[in-house]
């Protein structure tokens, strides 16, 4: 019983508009890339959010162009399912959740990318 103490169900953390404020790659990138790289975070700090509804849909805000679809969270909130309203499901695992961040990594391709969200105001 003390075990299951520890396994806290995070939705309600997760519940809100979030923002980008900051992105990493875990790999090293070329010096010649890493202005380019901080342009586009720095355009996406002010064009992406992502949206958590209660009832288990979510939206992703990239501009003027949103994706939707349905989220869910495994059983110890370490790890979001998404399936985007094409069907196309994606796995993200949860560093950390709270109520003023929201850190997880996904894989794009063959690098791994770490995303820390804050709430939007």
């Amino acid at each position: 019983m003390l075990m299951l103490g520890g396994c806290t169900d995070k939705s309600s953390a997760l519940v809100k508009t979030w923002k980008l404020q900051d992105m990493k790659y875990t790999r090293d990138i070329p010096k010649d890339m890493q202005p380019v790289i901080e342009k586009k975070i720095s355009e996406m700090r002010n064009a992406f959010s992502l949206t958590y509804n209660p009832d288990g849909t979510y939206t992703t805000q990239m501009g003027n162009e949103a994706l939707k679809g349905k989220w869910k969270l495994n059983w110890n909130s370490t790890k979001l399912t998404s399936t985007a309203e094409s069907g196309d499901e994606k796995d993200y695992s949860i560093i950390e959740l709270n109520d003023n961040k929201y850190s997880f990594a996904v894989i794009e391709g063959s690098d791994k990318v770490i995303f820390t969200m804050v709430p939007a105001k």
